[in-house]
């Protein structure tokens, strides 16, 4: 397989090496957009790829083991020649591909791939899925990835802006709390539940996990303590989430709403005024954000800090 490049190699590798990502360990930040990509679009295969001098370098994968490949063998040379996104439906019959080691070796059966161009328009690396079946994207899924991939590159820029040590990278989060806040999660997909939960936990919170609104309730009613904040989709497999909000909140008055959903604009506006609103696709660092914000809106409620 060929190996395209592009008219500002020379420049987009310089651009690359000043982020100084390339050979960096895991970060969970990373790995949960990856995650988040797999997860949206419906594909076992998701990774985040830097494309170098002579490989692919894999800062996060999902269902993928290598570390890097030739960058010869890879979709992501193709992905960088171009500022939308790259579907190859059908690579085995594809003769940019046919031959890859992706395609012969890994199974690969369907890519799409969004280049992750810089504030400088270098398009040094590709957010991508993959299947090992045919597969097909929707708008909102190629919408998803495109939105996903901005927040990786602004990530890289508030690291290289900021000139952070390489030695030990991180994407910029809010600082831990160091104190006692219970949060309920419900969530039916038991991947983001579990991503989310994680990240929250990460960050000093109690969770309480919930799959359902039968056990949101469940766990309304049994907790003893507060639960100061209700994260939950609008779409549940029982009972919607209005109606989970307003039983829980006849029981606990106290505690604050947060809807995670794609439907904003479906939302009551008696339930806007009451609730917060975070839009799908998300970040879990977002999440946190989110999070935080409601709590000080709180503590400036009651005076206090």
């Amino acid at each position: 397989m060929s190996s395209p490049l592009p008219e500002n190699e020379s420049s987009r590798l310089e651009s690359l090496r000043g982020f100084r990502i390339l050979g960096t360990p895991c970060e969970p930040g990373f790995d949960d957009i990856a995650h988040l990509a797999a997860l949206m679009c419906d594909v076992p295969v998701a990774v985040i790829a830097f494309v170098d001098e002579q490989r692919v370098w894999f800062k996060a994968k999902i269902g993928f083991e290598v570390d890097e490949i030739p960058r010869g063998d890879s979709f992501c040379t193709h992905a960088i020649l171009q500022s939308d996104v790259l579907i190859v439906p059908d690579p085995i019959s594809d003769r940019r591909f046919m031959n890859s080691f992706l395609v012969q070796q890994m199974g690969v059966r369907f890519y799409a791939g969004i280049p992750l161009t810089t504030v400088d328009s270098y398009r040094i690396g590709t957010l991508a899925v993959m299947d090992r079946v045919a597969h097909l994207m929707t708008a909102e899924q190629i919408d998803s990835l495109q939105i996903l991939a901005r927040r990786i590159v602004g990530e890289l820029e508030i690291r290289r802006t900021k000139d952070a040590p390489s030695s030990h990278p991180r994407l910029h989060l809010i600082a831990p709390h160091r104190r006692s806040v219970t949060i309920l999660i419900v969530e039916y997909d038991s991947v983001l539940r579990e991503l989310l939960q994680r990240a929250l936990e990460g960050y000093g919170f109690s969770v309480l996990p919930a799959a359902n609104g039968a056990e949101a309730i469940h766990w309304s009613e049994r907790h003893e303590g507060t639960i100061e904040i209700v994260v939950t989709d609008i779409v549940l497999s029982d009972i919607n989430g209005f109606e989970l909000a307003k039983r829980i909140r006849a029981a606990r008055p106290e505690t604050k709403l947060l809807f995670v959903t794609g439907f904003g604009d479906q939302i009551p506006k008696s339930f806007k005024y009451e609730a917060d609103i975070l839009e799908k696709p998300f970040l879990p660092s977002e999440l946190l954000r989110k999070v935080d914000d409601i709590i000080n809106q709180g503590k400036n409620a009651t005076g206090t800090g």
